[in-house]
């Protein structure tokens, strides 16, 4: 065994076991040891947050979280081999979590991995099981590809009733394309094998794409080595909505133009459901028309999953199904099914090399290729059954149909996607079950995504249908796209850019690997409808922001990129000097988070944000119809008054105490130097000035009085009556009857400041002080002098 026994993260295999299922019940403890991790993450991040709430101090490692393997260098291959536990924990701690630039208290992004049903899960341990089966003799592999890629494409043609066509799987999406172009490469130009591209000089080829393929196409040509010249886009110019259906007039006029100037037309794309908004072309008159010209036809797109519900239809000359997306099953190979090319008419003994192309192209695997690729594909087949394969893709378009019909009730949403009936009679999916029903019409009747977005209620009707929504529009849907993700995660709410319309929100029960049912469909639209009147709310009542912002001379408007909510204010002192300078934008910055911090006390719905110009800001999000807008102004501008005027006072009094530590520095240092004159420089003398001060003692309070600051008087002190008293006394107090009221101290130096307002003193007050102080300084030198003389 490659996994120790010994260890807590496997258990022991049976003796008796076979290698197959020991691979099976290995990658299944795997699966679910990752999906353990994820469920125990998300309860740690959650933990992470509420801790961080309650104490600031609160850290990730608390918690045990991981996340810290991407910040870490491995260097060179160690010399020594690793336990199997110690490598998966690190590719378990690089699958959970997210590459973030976090802070040490900040929660880490735990990785959205896709949940997997009961068959999803055996299909990824299949795939361990195709590498495994790799290994056998190569005569055993061969017969055994042959046999699992031969039922799974007669079980896949039956299902999709595709007639005479061979399958290939692939698991690189695009990788079916790339091969079925060269075929044609081959097949269009019979000396390609030998001559190369010199073949293509005289009669270039051509491949016609829609917009919607026209990367798919350059990445084809990129593949192959052909010129971006190749490829031939058939939207018109004039086609007013270029996602919807081809101009088939156009279409002709573009092969006329082409075969007269001597150019070869490989094959032409359709789509049976564009991939945001899934549009339709007409694939049976485009099959018409590529017959009549000789162009091979190739159909992809999610509506192509209804053809397991009708009775077989023609349509094109190759395919591509997403199986994958259609059964709920992450990384399933996809198929292109293609027809094989009849031989032409030759003459007698002239060999045919038609049948040859697909080996040519690289359509069927040689024995030097992966083998059983089809292998999951043969497995989940076989656990779903045919009845659970059409009950699925079935009900995926019903549910499309109804979110459709809740939708377009709607004023505010603007619906792009196909209508599901289209212009027909039978508007219903239920239709297509009467005996009555027309099966070519089966592609105009369902429709496999919806795609909406919000558009303010005043826009024009007519600007809405053709036109690009505002910025401000793109914020508000990307707003909503992100409150519905998680607020209803079982319908998966994809957030796209179309050219021709800005941010929409895209919905296809196709691909929901959990299938969609109506009671999700409810709460979804509940929670849509919710937040719609917030939309709805919020740009009804912005305008009145901007006028209320704009006539308060104390607030200032913010732009701010990305942010959907009413917008950001500054609040500006009236009396700022400067604004342009460091100091002054420093003073802002301090002076509106201390707004938003008292905001929030009241309201979280406020939050800090930045302009442009790195500036911050009060930021206003969304709001309901009850909101006051004045009123929420009115609070930040009286908040911002409080906050400033209390910044005020603060600097000022920063600016007394400065000044009053300069003041007792002054008065310490003056008050030492006539200490030390007055005692006379012989009991400075070392020696003899201990018998100085035998002979002549000290007075005892001859020594150096400290300072304290009176804040209200403004006046520097001296602490003798602290010491004396044991407290602090309050200049101007009145003393309890019958009591003697304390002495002045003998030293008070007035502060001077620029701020003397704060101060309840006259100038007359100071210059008594002044005054009281110089007699005092003078008495207390009279008394020094005649205890020297003496």
């Amino acid at each position: 065994m490659l996994l120790k026994s010994n260890t807590k993260y496997f258990a022991e295999s049976p003796k008796n076991i076979s290698p197959v299922s020991e691979i099976e019940i290995q990658a299944s403890q795997i699966i679910e040891r990752l999906e353990g991790a994820v469920e125990k993450a998300v309860e740690a991040v959650s933990a992470l947050e509420i801790g961080n709430e309650k104490d600031p101090n609160f850290k990730e490692s608390d918690l045990g979280l991981k996340g810290s393997s991407w910040g870490v260098d491995q260097g060179y291959l160690q010399a020594k081999s690793k336990e199997v536990p110690q490598i998966l924990n690190l590719l378990e701690d690089l699958l959970i979590f997210e590459n973030d630039e976090l802070d040490e208290n900040d929660a880490p992004t735990v990785a959205s991995l896709a949940p997997l049903s009961n068959v999803g899960k055996f299909t990824f341990i299949i795939q361990s099981v195709a590498y495994f089966a790799n290994t056998l003799g190569r005569s055993h592999v061969n017969k055994l590809n042959y046999k699992i890629h031969n039922e799974t494409t007669k079980w896949l043609t039956n299902l999709f009733r595709i007639n005479d066509s061979q399958a290939f799987y692939h698991d690189e999406p695009l990788e079916g394309l790339v091969r079925l172009t060269r075929m044609l490469l081959h097949y269009k130009y019979p000396k390609f094998l030998e001559l190369g591209f010199e073949s293509l000089c005289s009669t270039p080829p051509v491949i016609y794409s829609t917009l919607s393929s026209f990367g798919l196409v350059q990445y084809i040509c990129r593949q192959l080595g052909l010129p971006l010249s190749c490829v031939r886009s058939l939207t018109s110019s004039n086609n007013i909505e270029p996602l919807q259906k081809l101009d088939l007039n156009y279409v002709q006029k573009i092969i006329n133009d082409d075969k007269n100037s001597n150019k070869v037309i490989l094959l032409l794309f359709a789509d049976a459901g564009t991939p945001i908004t899934g549009h339709m072309d007409d694939l049976f008159s485009l099959q018409e028309l590529c017959q009549k010209e000789d162009i091979w036809l190739h159909v992809k797109g999610h509506n192509l999953a209804a053809l397991t519900l009708m009775n077989a239809l023609k349509i094109g000359d190759s395919l591509t199904l997403a199986l994958g997306a259609w059964l709920g099953i992450p990384g399933l190979p996809t198929v292109t099914f293609y027809r094989q090319i009849r031989a032409k008419e030759r003459k007698s003994g002239e060999a045919t090399w038609e049948g040859a192309l697909p080996r040519i192209a690289g359509l069927v695997p040689d024995q030097l290729q992966k083998c059983l690729v089809a292998l999951p594909v043969w497995f989940a087949l076989q656990a779903l059954g045919r009845d659970e394969i059409k009950l699925r893709i079935k009900e995926s378009f019903i549910a499309c149909e109804i979110l459709w019909e809740k939708l377009i009730k709607y004023p505010c949403l603007r619906l792009l996607s196909q209508k599901p009936g289209g212009n027909l009679i039978a508007s219903h999916f239920e239709d297509t079950n009467k005996s009555d029903f027309i099966p070519v019409t089966i592609f105009e009747v369902i429709a496999s995504t919806v795609v909406f977005q919000f558009v303010p209620p005043n826009q024009d009707s007519d600007y809405c249908k053709t036109s690009v929504v505002s910025q401000y529009c793109n914020k508000l849907n990307s707003w909503l796209g992100q409150i519905l993700q998680r607020d209803v995660p079982q319908i998966n709410v994809e957030i796209c850019e179309l050219e021709n319309a800005g941010l929409v929100l895209r919905i296809c029960p196709l691909e929901a690997i959990i299938p969609i049912c109506g009671n999700d469909i409810e709460i979804f639209i509940s929670s849509l409808e919710q937040h719609l009147d917030i939309l709805s709310a919020t740009v009804r009542l912005k305008p009145i922001f901007l006028k209320c912002v704009e006539n308060n001379p104390s607030l200032q408007l913010v732009e701010m990129d990305g942010w959907a909510g009413l917008g950001g204010v500054r609040y500006v002192p009236e009396n700022i000097n400067d604004a342009d300078s460091d100091q002054s934008k420093q003073d802002l910055n301090k002076l509106n988070i201390e707004i938003v911090n008292k905001l929030r006390a009241t309201d979280a719905a406020f939050s800090i944000g930045e302009g442009n110009n790195g500036l911050v800001c009060v930021r206003f999000g969304m709001v309901t119809a009850d909101t006051d807008v004045e009123e929420l102004l009115s609070l930040v501008t009286s908040i911002g008054k409080n906050v400033e005027e209390s910044s005020k006072y603060l600097e000022k009094m920063v600016e007394i105490v400065k000044k009053g530590i300069e003041t007792a520095t002054v008065d310490l240092r003056k008050e030492n130097e006539e200490r030390l004159w007055q005692d006379g420089i012989l009991r400075q003398v070392p020696v003899f000035g201990s018998i100085v001060n035998w002979w002549s003692p000290k007075a005892k309070e001859s020594g150096i009085k400290g300072r304290s600051l009176n804040l209200q008087a403004g006046v520097v002190e001296s602490t003798e009556n602290i010491y004396r008293y044991h407290m602090q006394l309050e200049q101007g107090a009145s003393s309890p009857p019958g009591t003697k009221s304390p002495p002045q101290p003998i030293v008070q130096t007035p502060i001077v400041t620029d701020s003397s307002s704060l101060h309840s003193r006259s100038s007359s007050h100071s210059s008594q002080l002044s005054q009281k102080s110089t007699e005092n300084k003078n008495t207390l030198s009279n008394i020094n002098n005649q205890t020297s003389k003496n």
